[in-house]
This record gives structure tokens, sequence and C-alpha cells, in this order.
């Protein structure tokens, strides 16, 4: 009995502040949204740090819900910029891929209406044993949205003239032994399927699979300690009855949010009921505007970083 007493108090040990968040509903969020979609809010402590976050919950099954990708076509835009820009009801438009600041460029898979509009980059490394770049090619995690009104979270790259996404068992980065990688292809990597969404935003590294925390940053590249531990956080899942979760953590405010960790964006979707999870680009970037409204305060001191890619949340009246 002292035995199983005690491993009951590990247990509990070792998430003692996930298990105490309590979400609120966010009434100046919520006016003018329809009943399908909510919002909620806590201010609570993560693991006995500041904390302040915002999770967007949209049932996928509602059929005047549409969910969309835009791109700025080599420029950049805020989240808000483009929900101006958007016609109809826009009910919220959250910031989505890495991407590079030297040409605006999208890092990651971003797909609308079906067509790719952007690819997975490359990744360039300094060989360890010579002043040579490898490059690498990894799969990184992307979420997807179905014409059946389902989600999916997938591990994807595109090959091909055609662009055909593909999706895989694991993730893969090709390059062994000091050599650069192929570009991806069907000879580069096993178990590969064709991967059809309407619509797909990309990021990385993948934070829960089958409703268990399983986070691949070692596997996709995505490393270093700044990047693991707490920052400013944009992530998306879905949970098993077909809601999208889309989850904004505030950070680098001292003493008011300071961010979350890889780990524990993982079990805050957990907790939240998400059956798959991805993180997608944090920090300045994150941004959530719902209905004309900031969420977390954007860690930027100008506000609102302008990316080239988001996703749109709209409804059809």
């Amino acid at each position: 009995m002292k035995k199983l007493l005690l491993v009951l108090s590990l247990a509990l040990l070792s998430f003692p502040s996930l298990a105490q968040v309590k979400w609120s509903p966010s009434p100046t969020h919520q006016a003018g949204l329809p009943t399908s979609v909510k919002v909620f809010t806590t201010s609570d402590s993560l693991d006995g740090k500041p904390f302040r976050a915002y999770y967007l919950e949209a049932d996928l099954k509602d059929p005047k819900l549409e969910i969309v990708a835009r791109v700025g076509n080599g420029q950049r835009f805020t989240p808000k910029q483009y929900y101006e820009q958007e016609t109809g009801n826009v009910l919220a438009v959250v910031n989505t891929t890495f991407f590079s600041f030297a040409d605006n460029s999208n890092l990651n898979l971003v797909i609308n209406n079906g067509k790719v509009l952007a690819m997975q980059a490359p990744v360039w490394r300094k060989n360890p044993n010579g002043t040579d770049t490898l490059t690498y090619y990894p799969t990184t995690g992307v979420i997807g949205f179905f014409r059946n009104r389902t989600a999916d979270v997938a591990w994807a790259y595109n090959v091909g003239k055609k662009k055909k996404t593909m999706e895989l068992a694991a993730p893969y980065a090709a390059g062994t032994n000091g050599q650069p990688a192929p570009a991806p292809s069907r000879r580069t990597a096993r178990h590969m399927k064709r991967w059809k969404p309407q619509t797909a935003v990309g990021g990385g590294p993948v934070l829960v699979q089958d409703g268990k925390v399983h986070v691949t940053a070692q596997e996709e590249m995505r490393g270093g300690a700044s990047f693991i531990g707490p920052n400013p956080r944009t992530v998306m899942g879905y949970t098993p009855d077909q809601k999208l979760i889309i989850l904004m953590v505030e950070g680098r405010n001292k003493g008011i949010a300071e961010g979350a960790s890889l780990d524990q964006l993982a079990q805050l979707m957990v907790s939240l009921g998400c059956r798959e999870a991805v993180n997608l680009d944090g920090g300045g970037s994150s941004a959530l505007y719902v209905k004309g409204k900031d969420t977390i305060k954007p860690s930027d001191k100008e506000g609102q970083r302008p990316v080239p890619a988001v996703l749109v949340l709209k409804y059809k009246e």
C-alpha cells in the first residue's frame, strides 16, 4: 500500500500546475461568434511561472464553418491586415508557418483549396567534420482539413513536378555519413502515401499523437534550448469529435506571462482533449485575432508581426 501511495504521489508531482490550469469563457472575444466557435482564457500559473493563454475551439462539423489559408505572395502582413483584406463574415485569423525574413518566403507547407501554395523548405547545416554545408529535407509537422470536415496532423512533404503532397508514417530527414541529402522523392522515404487536404498549414514539431504527449523536435530537426524552452506559442490540434483547438500562449512578458515549453504545450493540448497537435511559428509571430480583437499581447514591441501565411476561419451567411 505504501508503495502504491508513493507511485501516485510521484505521478501527481510530475504535472503539478497543468492539472490546475482552469479555463474560463472570454466574453470579450465570444461576442459575434457562432455557437459552434468558443474562446477561452486563463491566467493561472504554469509550473509555478506566470502564465496567460487563450484557446479557440471550433466545431469542424458545422457546415457553415470555412477554413482557408492565405499567403502574402512575397509580402508579409499582420493577422489584423489579413483580417481586413478578407470579405464575408471573418471569425478569426491566426499565424502559421515559420518563414524567411530575407525574402518573406514560407518555410513550411501551405495548401489552400487543394493547391500547394508553399512547400517545405530544405535545411542547411554545416558539416561538423568540415566546412561543407549539408542539405537536409526534413518532414515536419502539418495540420490539414479535409472535405469530409475532419482534421489530421501529419509529417508531410511534396514530391515531383506536380508537387504531390505525401504523408509519412514518421519524421524523415535524409542525409548520412556527411553526405548531402537528396531531394524528397519516392525513393528517399518508405511508407509514404498521398495526403490530400483541402487546406493545410505547417510548422513543427508534432506535439501530440494518439492523445498522448509525443514531441518530435529532434526528428524534425527543430532543436536548441531556446526553441524548446518557454516562448510565446501558436499550436493547433483537434479532438476525437473533430473540434479544432487553436492554443495561443503569451510570453516574454516578465512577471505576467513567461510562455511555455514544447513539453508543457503538449501536456496542455492533451489536457484539452486533443488526439493530435502540432506546434507552429511562435515567438513574436504568435497572434490570434478574433472578430477584430487581439487575444495575447504580441511579444514584439511594435505589436503584431507581419507574416507570410495565416489560417482564416470564416462563417457562411
